[in-house]
Order: C-alpha cells, then structure tokens, then sequence
C-alpha cells in the first residue's frame, strides 16, 4: 500500500510509510469515479463492487484518513467472499490499522491475509511496520533483510522464466522491494550502521518507478551520510554533488529580469517545518524582529498547520502560504508570482523536504541553512549560511552553495517551552561524576563511543547517560549493549534512556554533556546549555561538522571547544576533577547564555538582514554586467 504521497513529492522517511503496492494496485483496479466517503459506505453497506470499494480506500488511505479507511472496508468485508479483492481489502485494512496504532486488530487481519494467500509480500511488510512502531528493531532488521531475500529470489527466478505475465508481477515485487529497502535503510541508520543504511536507501532509489519517491529516497542517503564516520565515506565520494543529476537545469523556470524592483526585499522562506518544530522556533525571532521598514516576508509552508503555524502566520507583516498538496511546479510557480527576491529553504535533505521546489529557481537568489547541517548539492543553491566558524574565511568557495558568513552565529536559539530550573551537578550527592548525550543514537559513532571508552577508563568510577529513541525498547537495548561488548565497553557504568516528554529535567542527572561527531548536536546543545550543563565537542573539518564549536564559541564558552580527540578527553578530566566547577555552571551557565549571541534575536536579526542585502546587491550587479 502506497506511502502516505502528497502530490508529486514523495516523504523522506520510510518511518512514515505504509506499503504503497497494494495500494497502487487498488487504485489501478478501481474503474468507478471518485466518490464521497459517504458514498462509499453506502456502497458497501448495498453490496457495491469490490473494485469500486477497493479503489475508494486506496483514495481515503493516500489523503491520511487511516480510520475512515479500515471502517470502509471492515463493513465492506462482511459482504464479500475470500477473494483476491478481498485479500487486498484485508491488506488496505491492515495498514490502516497500523497507522492508527490499532496493532492487535491489524495482525489479526494479516492473519487472515496469510490464510488465503501464504506468500503474500504485504502482509510481511505490516509486521514489520508493527515491530517498527513497538522498537523492536533488531527483529525489524532481522525480518527485513527476510522479505528482501524472498522477493530478490522471485525477481530472479521471474528474469530468468520471461513472458507478459512474469514482468507485470515483477513490477509488483520491485514496489515492496524498494520500500522494504527504504525502511531497512531507516532502521540500520537508527542502530548505528548508518553506512549500511545509505546503501539501503540508495538501492531503494534506484529500484523505484515513481520518480519522486526516487528522489526522496536518494535524499534519505544523503541525509544518512551526515551519521557515517568520515574514514567510511570514500565509497560514497560524489553523493551529495551527484543529487543535482535528477534536476535538468533545463526544467528551471526562466530567469528573473533584473528590471524587477520591489519597494522592499522580498524574503520567502520555504519549509516542511513551521509548525511545531525546532525550525520553527530558530524561525520565529527572524519573523518577529525583521524590519518592516527593508523587508518583506513570505512563507511557505509545506505542512499542515497548528498553533504553531498560526503564530507564525499572524506575525506582523508576514504574508503566510501553505503549499501542502502543491506539486514542485505548483509552488514554485506561486512563488515566483509572489515575485521572492530571495528564498530560503529550511529544510535542506530533511523529512518533506522543498529541495524539488528550490531546483526549479523560482527566485533569482536561492540560499539553504538553519534546518540542516550542511551542503544541498543543488546547482541552483546560491548561498550556504553560516558563520565565520562553520565556514572558515580562508576557505575556498565553490560555484554554487557559497558560504554565506554571519558575524555571530547561523542561528538564534529561543527555547520554546517553559524550562525548569537547572539543578545541582549530581556529582556533589553521588561522588561521581556522570558523563551524558541526549543526541540521537545514530550519531553515536565507533570512534564517539571509543573516545567515551577511553575517557571512562580515565575517570575511575565515572558512568555515562544516553538517551535516545532506540532505547524505548528491550530490544533497542539489547542492540546498543552488544555494540558495547564489541568495542569493550562496560555496559553496567552505562544507563540508557528512551524518549520523554519531560527530557529537560533529566538534565539534573547528568553533569557533563558530550557532544557526538562528526556529526554534532544542534537544539540538544543549546538545550544542554540552558539548563546548565556544561558540552564538550570536537571541532571537525566542514561546515556540519563545526555546528557545535560554532554553538560554543557563540555561547561565550569557547574554552569547551576541542580541536583534537586527546583534548576532548583533556577538557572532560578537567571538569570532572572538579566539582565547584560544576556548581558555578550551574548556577550562572543559563544566563551567560541570555546575554550571548546566541540567543540575541534582535542582533541576529539584524545580521541576516545585511547578509540578505549584500547577496542581493552582488545579484543586481552580476545582472547589470549580464545583461
């Protein structure tokens, strides 16, 4: 069954999917017009078709009304006898009982499913799905790597036979084949084998018929890439650059005329994210402090809205559009008749992500950043912000993505929900000091928790939080305590943590933050800041790899800032032997970071506005030279 889809653009994570080839092959059953869900209720209740049936859940499934779905067809199936329309209504069904988190329902048709048709691919594929949704993720990569092997086998022996037939039911298996490789690719990268889901993500887009949702999995390598050590990156040199081959500079819409004058610079910003979301909020003090005055600002939202949204939709002087549903040429023709001087995309190879909007040029000067950690690969990105730490002077500038230097930091951070006072370092009460990182797990590299090894083996009875997704579950556990074994870790000085919504508190239990790399933490540090723990991390070598040293010396904390892994160690000894340390940071950390740059909004403001205006004059003046 199809991957929830909105119009021509596919969704970047396979966390988000259902599998799509049951429903492309509802769809391409139904030969009734569309109806209302009313209408087809109506049907089912008065014996209507099954193909009929089938086709208006495959409709109500892709537009994310999972509920109405599995009523749909629930009703349908008391009417219809075991037949392969009604394997399929099972598999819809299924699906749709998994998304809404209906997963003893949704197993009890799959095993129906499995009663009439054994080999029926899909009803595999939901089982994964439900081991996905409980973090069981050693048995979703166990199972996977099952479902790609069978389906491998019958592609092969398919080849091998040839005939009309054969090559219909080879389209079908390729279908599960690429999303089952998208979520292999998902699930390893969670785990830590982010190389392994790179090619996983890579093999899912090369095996993809809808060009879109090839994209989207193309960007869920790129985005992966960001997780796997830079020793492991050779096999991969050129991914980033080589997105731009799926965008034709031909398909761009026509150049902007320089004639075009505007009484203000026209700003858009483009993202997935103005919602509730961290973007959002690194957004917001950009909306709030821009000068009416110089500027006019539009968004462009590509998500559905909360009160979130709102807030940043009544800002004053911001003109809101959400482009949900748009395809690509949809939206970037809007923008382009809101006449965007420059846009900003947000997003960068995040999830939902406008990079297929942002390849069609609707304005003349394009940049990327505050969303994500580094390079688009896009032509058509003009500009990278950034600052003078992530993006070095003295570094080269390429033909496109050119860093775009702020004098403080690339992004302001305002916290966005109530925080509770920092506490006391835990070290005073226990006697020992206890290392942490709430960052996600798969940045949690070999050589970060060798590093870790290391400096637990000299800090004699130190022990290490991590808190992470995968650790919701016993088996995200048992997956992360092997990999500890491996590396000869102790795990019993570790305690591993799952998600919370009251994670900010449990910074109380924790007296040093240690960053990840190369891939760092981002809102984890500010947050980490805030509440008072002092964060340690490497400064790497590109502009992603800098965002912590960035974050740190923009903090006023530059002393935190290791240039090498014997110097991380150096700077976590140092605090760890003494605890008046500690206490002073946390009791005056919080506000050293209020009066720094880095949440100085009006400051911010301030210097993206003369960046944004310094690109634009270079802009008019390479124009008036071309033209």
């Amino acid at each position: 069954m199809s991957r929830e889809r909105k119009k021509a653009r596919g969704k970047r994570s396979a966390a988000a999917r259902t599998s799509r080839a049951a429903l492309e092959r509802a769809l391409s059953a139904a030969a009734s017009p569309v109806w209302s869900g009313e209408a087809a209720m109506a049907a089912a209740a008065e014996g209507g078709s099954p193909a009929d049936i089938l086709g208006e859940a495959g409709r109500l499934f892709a537009a994310g009304q999972y509920e109405r779905t599995a009523g749909l067809l629930a009703q349908a199936l008391t009417q219809t006898p075991l037949s392969k329309e009604a394997v399929e209504m099972r598999y819809v069904r299924a699906a749709s009982l998994v998304q809404i988190g209906d997963y003893g329902e949704a197993r009890s048709e799959i095993r129906r499913i499995r009663d009439a048709e054994p080999e029926h691919p899909g009803a595999a594929l939901q089982e994964i799905y439900i081991e996905k949704g409980e973090g069981s993720t050693c048995s979703e990569i166990a199972h996977l790597r099952q479902l790609i092997a069978w389906l491998e086998e019958r592609l092969a022996a398919l080849a091998e036979a040839g005939g009309g037939q054969q090559t219909s039911l080879a389209v079908y298996y390729r279908k599960f084949l690429a999303e089952a490789q998208s979520l292999l690719g998902s699930a390893l990268t969670l785990a830590g084998e982010a190389a392994a889901g790179v090619r996983a993500f890579l093999a899912s887009s090369r095996l993809e018929a809808d060009r879109a949702q090839g994209i989207a999995e193309y960007s869920n390598a790129v985005f992966a890439l960001n997780y796997v050590p830079q020793e492991e990156r050779v096999e991969f040199a050129g991914l980033v650059e080589d997105f731009d081959a799926f965008f034709p500079a031909a398909v761009r819409l026509p150049s902007v005329s320089r004639e075009r004058v505007h009484e203000r610079l026209r700003i858009g910003y483009i993202s997935p994210d103005l919602r509730w979301h961290p973007v959002a909020f690194f957004l917001l003090p950009l909306l709030r402090a821009f000068d009416r005055g110089r500027f006019a600002v539009f968004c462009y939202a590509n998500n559905a809205e909360d009160a979130v949204s709102r807030t940043m939709a009544q800002q004053e002087g911001v003109a809101w559009r959400n482009i949900l549903g748009l395809s690509p040429e949809e939206a970037a023709r809007l923008i382009r008749e809101d006449e965007i001087d420059i846009l900003v995309d947000l997003s960068g190879h995040t999830k939902d992500n406008c990079l297929p909007v942002m390849a069609l040029k609707p304005a003349p000067v394009q940049v990327t950043g505050i969303g994500y950690m580094g390079r688009t690969g896009l032509s058509a990105m003009d500009y990278l912000l950034g600052d003078e730490t992530l993006d070095p002077p003295e570094e080269e500038a390429g033909e496109y993505e050119r860093p775009l230097r702020l004098s403080h930091s690339h992004f302001c951070y305002l916290p966005f929900a109530a925080a509770p006072v920092p506490a006391a370092p835990p070290c005073l009460a226990r006697g020992f000091v206890t290392f942490g990182c709430f960052n996600n797990y798969s940045k949690v590299t070999d050589a970060v928790l060798r590093l870790w090894r290391v400096l637990m083996e000299q800090v004699p009875e130190s022990r290490l939080l991590l808190k992470s997704r995968l650790f919701g579950s016993e088996e995200g556990k048992a997956l992360a305590e092997k990999r500890f074994l491996r590396l000869g870790i102790d795990a019993a000085r570790i305690e591993l943590r799952g998600f919370s919504q009251e994670y900010l508190a449990e910074y109380a239990d924790l007296d040093i933050a240690l960053d990840t790399f190369p891939y760092t933490g981002g809102l984890t540090t500010c947050e980490a800041l805030y509440m008072g723990a002092p964060v340690i991390t490497l400064a790497g070598d590109s502009h992603g790899a800098r965002f912590g040293a960035s974050l740190l010396k923009n903090a006023g904390l530059p002393e935190l800032i290791a240039a090498s892994e014997a110097e991380y160690v150096e700077i976590a000894k140092l605090l760890a032997g003494s605890p008046e340390t500690l206490a002073v940071l946390r009791e005056r950390q919080r506000d050293l970071l209020l009066a720094s740059p880095l949440m100085n909004f009006r400051q911010y403001a301030r210097e993206v506005e003369a960046a944004y205006e310094r690109i634009w004059r270079h802009w008019k003046k390479n124009a008036q030279r071309l033209g």
